[in-house]
């Protein structure tokens, strides 16, 4: 935004425009967040022809969320592959014999 700084009277307005050495009094002033461009591609033309400029280092957003679910999808499988072993594991197991087991009865 830009602010001009105007005198309170008319008085003082006629004493900062004959002053030497004075300034215009205007300031920059920021308001709001800051806003960032991150070029992608930069086409010849309006909106295509031969591009001039490409950003490697780019990923789009929609590959971003692709990644993300596939990492959620690598969890379930997991779970699911150790939810199988434990079947596998509890179907196999058998108790041993216990020497001891007859005693008491």
């Amino acid at each position: 935004q830009i602010l001009e700084n105007q005198p309170p009277t008319a008085k003082e307005a006629h004493f900062a425009k004959k002053s030497p050495g004075s300034t215009d009094g205007t300031n920059l002033v920021e308001i709001g967040p800051r806003f960032v461009l991150d070029p992608i591609r930069i086409f010849r033309g309006s909106f295509g022809g031969q591009t001039l400029y490409k950003n490697d280092a780019f990923v789009s957003p929609n590959e971003i969320r692709a990644a993300d679910k596939r990492e959620m999808g690598k969890a379930y499988e997991d779970r699911v592959r150790a939810q199988k072993r434990r079947r596998e594991w509890k179907d196999n197991f058998v108790v041993p014999e216990d020497p001891l087991g007859d005693v008491f009865q």
